[in-house]
């Protein structure tokens, strides 16, 4: 489970990011967290991550209290955060195989444990066939696809994926949400979307959070695009 709770963010240089932010996703939840830019939503991730602290408040992470982590504990912390970006971040000298299963290896895994989770998740997101590719043979979707399996691959307990359709055309974007939609059912992992696809949103209804300048103002268990401006 993810609480926060009076949750609030100061910036050094002065910035209000967050203001009195109340939230709690449920484990084995999926959400979208929408907004425009400057609405708080990368605070947001950045808190979740234990990249930043709150200035005041709450946040807590499966009961780990992740604004008063020591720093030396954080690392151990991010093995159960899976994080995916828009430009998929992948090593470009590293096959689809090497690039999953150096996220295992900076655990000292067993190298059987490796090898069997990387056929695991690159099953799972479809990409057996590529194990051997480097990421510069692969399209869009499919690298996408591939940073979504390094992010999964240490069962993390949650699934924060910043705008990951942003680089994708509408088809790709849409079995992107699908793979995500199986992971979240397979693995029972809590996914938070961060997104400004509002096609995306509409067709593929969730519980959807709106923030407005580090405000919640929504939260739909309906879901559906809704534009700061209704507010």
């Amino acid at each position: 489970m993810i609480v926060l709770r009076n949750v609030y963010k100061k910036y050094p240089n002065g910035t209000n990011a967050l203001f009195d932010l109340n939230l709690t996703v449920n484990r084995g939840e999926f959400i979208y967290v929408i907004g425009q830019t400057g609405s708080g939503k990368s605070t947001l991730i950045k808190l979740l991550d234990a990249e930043e602290k709150p200035t005041s408040g709450d946040v807590r992470v499966s009961d780990i209290d992740v604004g008063r982590l020591k720093r030396r504990k954080i690392p151990y912390f991010r093995r159960h955060v899976g994080v995916v970006y828009q430009d998929f971040k992948l090593l470009p000298r590293k096959t689809v195989f090497e690039n999953v299963a150096f996220a295992l290896e900076a655990l000292n895994m067993p190298t059987q444990h490796i090898r069997k989770r990387v056929r695991e998740v690159l099953a799972l997101v479809d990409l057996s066939d590529k194990a051997n590719s480097f990421p510069n043979q692969l399209s869009g979707g499919q690298q996408q696809r591939v940073a979504i399996a390094r992010a999964i691959a240490n069962r993390p307990f949650i699934l924060i994926a910043d705008e990951p359709t942003g680089n994708l055309d509408p088809e790709k974007s849409k079995g992107i949400i699908e793979l995500l939609e199986e992971i979240n059912k397979a693995e029972n992992t809590t996914v938070i979307m961060v997104t400004h696809d509002e096609q995306l949103v509409n067709l593929y209804k969730k519980r959807t959070v709106v923030l407005s300048e580090g405000h919640v103002v929504a939260d739909l268990n309906v879901g559906g695009y809704i534009n700061e401006a209704d507010f």
